[in-house]
Formats: C-alpha cells, sequence, structure tokens
C-alpha cells in the first residue's frame, strides 16, 4: 500500500515512523549458506536499505539540527523574535532528506517529554510543500490540508490564516517546516501578500520555522521576503566542492561512507574511492545524483551475479552505465583512506 502524501498529518508520520531493516553483513560463507530464496530476500533489503533506509549525517544535517534544536529550547510560542531558518540550495542536495530527519528529530524528542504525546492529540512539526504558482490563500489552506481540516471555497483569507494558526497552537506545534518555497509567487504585490500570509501565521502561531527552496537567496528579494529572512539565519546548502585536497577529501569520506552501506560481500569499502574523480564530474557533487547513481550500480552489480561465489564489486561500467554515461578510467592519483564526512 502506497504511503498517504508526506504534506499530510498520516503521511509524513508514515514516513517518520517506518524504520527499514537493516541487513546484516555476511561474509562468504554465510552468503553461500543461504538458499536461492533467502539470498534473494538478502540482496533485495540490501537494495532497499542504500536506496531509501539509511540516513546520512553530514555537517549540514548535524548543523541543522542543532540551530533547530537551540531556537526550540530557547523561544516560547508567546514569544516574537528570531527563529527562522532559511535552507536554500539547488535541486538534489539533499534538502528534503535533511527536513524528513529534522521531523523525525522533533518528534522523538517530543516523545521522550511525553510519550503519550499523539494520544493526545499532540502534533509537534507541520510539514507543507508550496503548490506553483501558489497564492497568499494557498500557503494558510495547505496547513490546513496537512491536518486533515475541509477547506471551504468562501472562507476569505483572514478566515483561513485564523483557522491555520488556531489549529497549529491547539495541537501544541512547536516546528513549521516549507518546502518548495521557490513555488511561490514570489514578485509584485501577490508575492508580498504571499509572504506576509506566511509571516503572519509565523508570528501568531509561535513557531520555529524552516523555509526551503531551490535558490530563494535570488528570488526572496521583496521587502516582504526580507522581514522574514532577517528574523533568523540562512543556510546555503551547496554541492560537495572538488577545488582543494581538502575538498576532494571530504568527498571521498562521503564516498566509503555510501560504501560500507552498500554491504557488498566480500568487497573493502575502500575500493569505491577510486571512482571519486568521475563520480563527482558525473554527480556534480550532489549528494542526491550520487545516491541515484550508486544505487542503479549496485542494483546491476547485484543481479548480474550468476552464483554465490561470484565476486562482488562495484565497477566503472556499472558507475557509468547507471549515469547513463560513457566509460572512462578513474584518475590514476585519486587518494584513498579519506575518511571523515565534512
Amino acid at each position: 500500500m502506497r504511503p498517504d502524501p508526506k504534506n499530510t498529518l498520516t503521511g509524513l508520520r508514515q514516513r517518520l515512523d517506518h524504520r527499514f531493516i537493516r541487513p546484516d553483513r555476511l561474509d562468504r560463507d554465510a552468503y553461500r549458506a543461504l538458499d536461492a530464496d533467502q539470498r534473494w530476500n538478502y540482496d533485495s533489503r540490501r537494495l532497499q536499505w542504500f536506496g531509501a533506509g539509511f540516513w546520512l549525517k553530514t555537517a549540514d544535517t548535524m548543523e541543522l539540527l542543532r540551530s533547530v534544536k537551540d531556537y526550540l529550547r530557547t523561544t516560547h510560542e508567546y514569544a516574537v523574535g528570531e527563529r527562522n531558518i532559511v535552507l536554500d540550495g539547488p535541486a538534489n542536495v539533499g534538502k528534503t532528506t535533511m527536513l524528513l530527519r529534522l521531523a523525525r528529530e522533533v518528534e522523538m524528542a517530543q516523545a521522550r517529554l511525553n510519550p503519550a504525546y499523539r494520544r493526545h492529540g499532540h502534533v509537534p512539526v507541520v510539514y507543507i510543500e508550496v503548490a506553483p504558482r501558489s497564492t497568499p490563500k494557498m500557503i494558510a489552506a495547505a496547513i490546513l490540508d496537512f491536518f486533515g481540516t475541509p477547506v471551504g471555497e468562501r472562507r476569505t483569507q483572514r478566515e483561513l490564516v485564523g483557522n491555520a494558526t488556531d489549529l497549529m497552537l491547539a495541537r501544541g506545534t512547536r516546528l513549521l517546516i516549507v518546502d518548495e518555497l521557490q513555488m511561490l509567487r514570489l514578485h509584485g504585490p501577490h508575492g508580498d501578500d504571499a509572504m506576509d500570509t506566511l509571516k503572519s501565521i509565523i508570528n501568531n502561531a509561535g513557531v520555529v520555522t524552516v523555509l526551503a527552496g531551490i535558490d530563494l537567496t535570488g528570488k526572496l528579494a521583496s521587502r516582504a521576503a526580507e522581514q522574514i529572512m532577517g528574523r533568523g539565519e540562512t543556510r546555503p546548502l551547496r554541492p560537495f566542492s572538488y577545488a582543494s585536497d581538502a575538498d576532494r577529501d571530504r568527498w571521498a569520506a562521503l564516498l566509503l561512507r555510501f560504501s560500507e552501506e552498500m554491504h557488498l560481500v566480500d568487497s573493502e569499502p575502500e575500493r569505491l574511492v577510486q571512482f571519486a574523480d568521475p563520480l563527482h564530474a558525473l554527480t556534480e557533487g550532489r549528494i542526491g545524483n550520487l545516491r541515484r547513481v550508486l544505487s542503479r550500480a549496485l542494483s546491476v552489480a547485484i543481479d548480474e551475479k550468476h552464483t554465490p561465489d561470484a565476486p562482488e564489486e562495484i565497477l566503472e561500467e556499472h558507475i557509468f552505465g547507471a549515469a547513463g554515461a560513457a566509460v572512462v578510467s578513474p584518475r590514476a592519483d585519486t587518494k584513498k583512506g579519506r575518511s571523515e564526512v565534512a
């Protein structure tokens, strides 16, 4: 059964609550001892785990978590202050993944304080996505839709804003996540009205807010947008650079981390680092692109085995085939042994 959309309360919690099964690390003898059905199940779990199961702790993710936790600890819903975070970056650099990780952390923190919070109707996190060319009324309507509250066609913008604010206050919402903010009509009076609507909701509900979207810094240039962005901090999220030795070390450490989660039988995780140069070129240093390419490469490497004794290794043809690119040899001087994701 497919989950509900993640911009609904049910859909968000389906994603936050789901736990993928982490596969065991098997050596060759243990893998060979599995029967055909067991091997198929094990291979399927490996692919699912690598494609969607594990959370990657990057420096950007941890800094965002720390900032939000600090805001939640030091602000009060009755106070008006600086408590907004703008997460700004291009596509496929991991913004939505970070937001879901953030939502899970906040819900887990609430569960520690009050294990029965859901039974009591508390909703600490509201997650909405801005629809293309949204109007001011649609911002408030998205919050009502998140809770599954019917939105009457004849309700005014003021009524919708009041309803959305009252609902978050009544359900104890502490964090409002607004994703895909670039979809908002950002120019002209319409854009100003939409940003003013969002600002009104933030102020009246007393929530910590994370606004995320693609290349927002240049697009949010109106006075209304500046008022929101000026009341907190902007966190640029950029692709991994490859300009310096330190940058290449961070990229290699990221590859090592991904390789460790592949659970390849009898394969050293460090072997993937030899493809650091072409992988960066193919993915443009974007973590979303990297996960997609490596997921496909892993799938091919596992599927092409004919016997349980066949070696498991990610080869250049797997990588370039997954990326739809011509095969080229990796640079011979690529360093190995880098181990810290930053």
